[in-house]
């Protein structure tokens, strides 16, 4: 029997033409009594189709108790199989399916085994346990065993006729983790960014469909274009209204059959150009190596559309940065670039002359146009490029009074700052000497902010906050569609403890962010996140390290502890140490962007 590992099971690299039809081996588990048994059905000899478990829904049984009803409806609840619920429904009185919506989310709850009460109005079953994550209806999972806190869950229950049902069941669906393994897939849905030169990744829990294939699914969840969590950050450049017909396997193709509204891309080359790398990005998690065809009512698109392979588009990459990247450090009032064959070299222009005292460089991109942004001693944002013959210019200045953030790039060629004014905070970006406000979300709108994080590609942005209750990091969307920039809602990711500092945060790429903070059990450590999901890793050791900075998995610290007043190291993954890069006064290290 296969069991998935993992809170959500990730993609199976190999799906192939069998799992194109909708078919596939399973182990069902059905209950009985109450209490699921397994049971493994044939599995078909071809080695590329991918299995899956499932809970088969049974019907309420003749003179079951109650506990054995409110087994059976959670176990109704979980199977794929019944994709409407409708078994799940005849578990309930007719009250209780009138409030009862399986589809206004789900909840992840793990309990024991429940406590039971009787009165004359019938049976009450509480289970107490944790709530572990939630799923909303757009796929969305947040992960809550960091702040998840004990819960009590009741099931009320009464006889109709010589039956038992529940009369009474918590909202929408409540699935154990197990269920949620059996049950759902995780995979990164792709969208343009709103200029629609590069994709953005989404991170959804999908619900399995046992009656359509990984690919057909994936589609159709593009078709129904970004969530609220993205929603205005990204944009959508599948025609409106298409559908798709048919998903098939040609040889070593794929086919997705639209309707008619796909053909207008055929005209739009950019459009068409988009569309084709969306589709390719996506779908090279469940059909690797193979190559996509659109079709519109059984006929092929011309152009791009007759062969798409990902590897066709890699200027779509939601990466933004790919192999080993240059990285940069201060020592001295200047800015160096780390080298250790060219013994650290200062850069080109002014930002390697001490001709103005800043700090808290960040550096624009990776070609030879990639610009400096850097904190004056004035306080003031200010940007130059690395050229010979390059000068500063003031881009963001503040009022006076007030503190502005480090600065920090974007993919679009704008700095950010947050700027810290008695009682009220201020966003600011600019694409030069014309600072821009950014208008935020109310409930910040007071808060002091210490960091201003903005993601690689654009979409996201990730701030250390207070609000008077202690230091937490807080995630959202930047969107960029119709009226002013703005920064849409914004997440919890981190709370610090009390008395618990975090001291930075910084991007690993578009999903994920990497955090600096004390330990609960003393020193400092640091710990990566999904933004998406909430899910973390193990924390691991950054003692003396007080900056961040990360592209992929390289990961830099800048210490206080060197000799001179600081140096800057490196993670060694697979020695789990830090290694020195540059000392005698070496500090703040950056990768670009982020």
């Amino acid at each position: 029997m296969w069991i998935r590992s993992g809170p959500l099971r990730y993609a199976a690299a190999a799906v192939t033409a069998l799992a194109l039809a909708g078919s596939g081996t399973a182990c069902a588990i059905i209950p009985t009594s109450g209490s699921p048994i397994p049971a493994k059905e044939e599995s078909n000899s071809d080695p590329l189709n991918a299995p899956y478990v499932r809970m088969i829904a049974s019907p309420p049984r003749a003179g079951a108790q109650p506990l054995d009803i409110v087994a059976g409806f959670r176990a109704a609840m979980a199977s794929v199989e019944d994709p409407d619920w409708k078994i799940a429904r005849q578990y309930l009185t007719g009250e209780a399916l009138a409030e009862w919506d399986p589809e206004s989310g789900v909840t992840v709850f793990d309990a024991t085994r429940p406590k039971e009460e009787n009165d004359d109005s019938g049976v009450t079953m509480t289970f107490h346990g944790t709530v572990a994550a939630t799923i909303d209806g757009e796929g969305r999972y947040q992960d809550l065993t960091l702040t998840g806190a004990d819960r009590d869950v009741t099931f009320a229950l009464k006889k109709v006729g010589e039956e038992w049902r529940i009369s009474s069941a918590p909202p929408g669906l409540l699935l154990s983790s197990s269920d949620v393994k059996r049950a759902y897939e995780a995979f990164d849905l792709y969208y343009p960014d709103i200029s629609g030169r590069w994709l953005v990744a989404d991170h959804v829990a999908i619900p399995i469909d046992p009656s359509e294939s990984q690919v057909e699914t994936l589609v159709r969840w593009l078709l129904r274009g970004p969530g609220r969590s993205l929603r205005g950050a990204v944009g959508n450049v599948l025609p409106t209204g298409t559908r798709l017909i048919r998903v098939a396997a040609d040889g070593d193709s794929v086919i997705l059959d639209f309707t008619s509204s796909m053909a207008v891309i055929s005209d739009r080359l950019d459009q068409l150009r988009t569309v084709c790398a969306q589709l390719a990005w996506t779908l090279n998690q469940v059909v690797p190596g193979q190559s996509i065809q659109i079709q519109v009512n059984g006929e092929p698109l011309p152009g791009d559309g007759r062969s798409i392979k990902w590897q066709n588009y890699p200027e779509f990459n939601p990466a933004v940065l790919t192999g080993e990247q240059p990285a940069y450090f201060m020592r001295g009032g200047v800015l160096r670039r780390i080298d250790h064959d060219a013994d650290n070299p200062v850069v080109e222009g002014v930002a390697g002359q001490k001709t103005m005292g800043f700090s808290s460089p960040a550096i624009s991109g990776t070609d030879r146009k990639a610009k400096v942004a850097a904190l004056g001693d004035d306080g003031a944002v200010y940007v130059s490029s690395m050229t010979e013959d390059s000068h500063w210019d003031k881009w963001i200045g503040g009022t006076k009074g007030s503190t502005l953030t480090p600065p920090s790039w974007d993919r679009y060629g704008a700095v950010w700052t947050a700027e810290n004014i008695a009682g009220e905070l201020r966003v600011w970006t600019a694409y030069g000497a014309a600072p821009q406000r950014v208008l935020i979300p109310a409930d910040i709108a007071e808060a002091n902010v210490e960091t201003l994080r903005v993601a690689r590609d654009g979409a996201r942005v990730a701030m250390i906050i207070d609000n008077g209750h202690g230091p937490e990091v807080r995630t959202g969307p930047i969107l960029r569609d119709e009226g002013p920039l703005r920064i849409g809602e914004l997440r919890t990711l981190v709370e610090a403890k009390e008395n618990q500092t975090i001291p930075d945060v910084a991007w690993k790429d578009g999903q994920h962010v990497v955090v600096l903070s004390d330990s609960t059990k003393g020193g400092r450590v640091y710990t990566a996140y999904s933004v998406t999901d909430g899910r973390s890793e193990e924390p691991k050791s950054a003692a003396h390290v007080s900056s961040i900075s990360v592209a992929g998995d390289s990961l830099l610290g800048g210490s206080d502890d060197g000799g001179d007043g600081g140096e800057v190291l490196s993670w060694d993954g697979k020695k789990s140490q830090w290694v020195t890069k540059a000392k005698d006064g070496a500090s703040t290290p950056v990768y670009p962007l982020g």
